[in-house]
C-alpha cells in the first residue's frame, strides 16, 4: 500500500514537472509572446488591464446578420452570453441531426493521430489493429486539417450565431484561434496520459479573453467520458491554483469550490455548450464507450498555438 502511494505521488510530481517544462518549451521556441501572455493572464488584474488598453485598437464587432442561416436559428445570443458570465457555462448549443451526421461521417471516412501524433495515422475502426502493428497504446485519437476537409465544420467555424456569442461576450470582434475534434478512447490510463487528454482538473490560459463552443458527435453518459465544468470558477479562484497553474485533483477542487458547483454535462450526439474555459474542466476518463467531441474556439488574439492545421507532407499512416 506504502509503495503504490509512492508511486502515485511520484508519478503526479513528474507529471507536473513535466507540463511546466514542455510549456516554457514550447512557448520559447515557439512563440514567447504566448508564453508571456499564460504568465499575465492568469491574474484577473492582468487580463482586465490588457483588455482595456487594447480596447481602442479593437475591431468593430462583428453585426448579426444572416442569422437565418445558422444552425441555430431560435438561440437567444443575450441569453447564452448572460449564462455564460454568471456561471462559466451555457448547455443546450445543440446541432441538427443532419450537421452530426455530416461530421461523424467525415470522422469515420477520414484518418484520426493516436495521441496526437503526426506519424501514428489510422482509421477509427482499425485502432486495435493500429495499436498491435505500432505496439502503442492510444487513449485519444485527434484528427487534423478539420476545417479544410469537412465542410460542415468550416461552416460552424463561421456560425453567424456562434460568431455573435463570441463576439459578446468577448467585448470584441472574435479571432478564430483553431478547432480540435477528437476521439476520447475507453480504456486505463496512467496519471500523465490523463493530463495529456485534459482528463484532470485544469483551466486553460489560451488568450487574455477566449471562450470555447464543445459539441458532442456519440452519446455521452458518466461511462463514456462526459465533460466536467466547475461553474463560478472563471470569476473565483483559490489563491494557490492562480499562482501554481496545474492539474488539480477531484478532491481539492470539491473541497474549494464545492460538489455542487460540478456540472457533469451528459447528453445524446448533437448537444452542444459553450464555456469559459477559465473555469476549471476536465473530460472524464471513458470507462466502456469511446467519445467523439468537436471544439471550436475563439479569442481575441490568435498565437498560432490552438489551431489543428499540419501540413500533410508530415500525416502518415501506420
Amino acid at each position: 500500500m506504502f509503495k503504490d502511494l509512492f508511486n502515485n505521488y511520484l508519478e503526479r510530481d513528474f507529471t507536473k514537472f513535466y507540463n511546466c517544462c514542455y510549456e516554457n518549451y514550447k512557448g520559447l521556441t515557439r512563440n514567447p509572446r504566448w508564453l508571456l501572455m499564460r504568465k499575465v493572464a492568469r491574474f484577473q488584474l492582468g487580463r482586465n488591464l490588457i483588455m482595456f488598453f487594447s480596447k481602442g485598437s479593437a475591431k468593430s464587432y462583428l453585426p448579426l446578420v444572416n442569422e437565418s442561416t445558422s444552425c441555430f436559428e431560435s438561440l437567444s445570443v443575450d441569453e447564452v452570453v448572460k449564462n455564460i458570465t454568471i456561471s462559466g457555462l451555457c448547455l443546450d448549443i445543440n446541432l441538427p441531426t443532419n450537421v452530426v451526421e455530416e461530421i461523424v461521417q467525415f470522422a469515420k471516412t477520414n484518418v484520426c493521430y493516436g495521441n496526437r501524433k503526426p506519424d501514428l495515422g489510422f482509421y477509427y475502426h482499425q485502432k486495435e489493429q493500429a495499436e498491435n502493428k505500432s505496439g502503442k497504446q492510444f487513449f485519444m485519437g485527434s484528427y487534423f486539417n478539420t476545417a479544410l476537409l469537412c465542410p460542415a465544420i468550416k461552416k460552424l467555424q463561421h456560425d453567424p450565431k456562434i460568431l455573435a456569442i463570441a463576439a459578446k461576450y468577448l467585448d470584441a470582434q472574435p479571432i478564430h484561434q483553431g478547432n480540435q475534434m477528437w476521439w476520447s478512447f475507453a480504456g486505463k490510463t496512467t496519471h500523465l496520459e490523463k493530463s495529456q487528454a485534459a482528463q484532470l482538473f485544469h483551466y486553460d490560459i489560451d488568450d487574455y479573453r477566449f471562450i470555447k463552443f464543445f459539441f458532442y458527435l456519440t452519446d455521452v453518459d458518466e461511462q463514456s467520458g462526459p465533460h466536467v465544468c466547475v461553474r463560478g470558477s472563471h470569476k473565483k479562484k483559490k489563491i494557490s491554483h492562480i499562482w501554481l497553474h496545474q492539474r488539480e485533483t477531484d478532491q481539492d477542487i470539491i473541497d474549494y469550490y464545492g460538489l455542487a458547483s460540478l456540472a457533469v454535462i451528459c447528453g445524446k450526439a448533437g448537444l452542444g455548450f459553450v464555456e469559459d474555459p477559465f473555469c476549471f474542466h476536465k473530460g472524464m476518463t471513458p470507462t466502456h464507450k469511446d467519445r467523439l467531441i468537436l471544439q471550436i474556439e475563439f479569442a481575441t488574439t490568435d498565437y498560432q498555438m490552438q489551431h489543428d492545421l499540419k501540413d500533410p507532407s508530415l500525416l502518415k499512416c501506420i
